[in-house]
C-alpha cells in the first residue's frame, strides 16, 4: 500500500485507471499516465524496451509480437500461452526462429517470461 499526497490508501499504482495510453520519453523509457490520489502520475517502467522490440501498425508504434509474447507469458496459464504462441506462428506475425532469436539474446534471456516463452516453444516439438 502507498500513501498518497492528499493522506488516501491504494493497493498500488497498478489499480490506478490510466488517463493516457502508453509512450515512450524521450530518455526511451516507457511511461504511462494514470490517476492517483486524484492527481495525474507519470509511471516510469525501470524496463526500457530496444528499439528494436518496437514496430508501427496503422502507424501506432507497438511492441513487436514476440516481445508481446515475452511480456504477457508471465500472466497467463501454460494453455493460454500456448494458443497465443500458435496463433502468432500461423498468422505469420514472426517465426519460431525469431521467437527464439530473441529470447537468447542477453537483455532478456533470463527474464521469466522469455523462460516461458522457450518452454512454451519447446513444447510444439513434444
Amino acid at each position: 500500500m502507498t500513501n498518497t499526497p492528499d493522506n488516501s490508501w491504494f493497493g498500488g499504482w497498478e489499480s490506478a485507471p490510466t488517463v493516457g495510453p502508453m509512450s515512450v520519453n524521450a530518455d526511451g523509457v516507457l511511461t504511462e499516465v494514470r490517476l492517483i490520489g486524484g492527481q495525474e502520475v507519470i509511471v516510469h517502467y525501470d524496463d526500457v524496451v530496444p528499439e528494436s522490440d518496437f514496430t508501427t501498425v496503422d502507424g501506432i508504434p507497438v511492441t513487436t509480437p514476440v516481445r508481446t509474447l515475452i511480456d504477457l507469458a508471465p500472466d497467463v496459464d501454460q494453455s493460454h500461452l500456448d494458443a497465443m504462441v500458435d496463433d502468432v506462428l500461423a498468422r505469420g506475425l514472426a517465426t519460431e526462429a525469431e521467437a527464439r532469436a530473441r529470447i537468447a539474446q542477453p537483455d532478456i534471456r533470463n527474464r521469466v517470461g522469455a523462460k516461458l516463452l522457450r518452454s512454451a516453444l519447446d513444447r510444439r516439438h513434444t
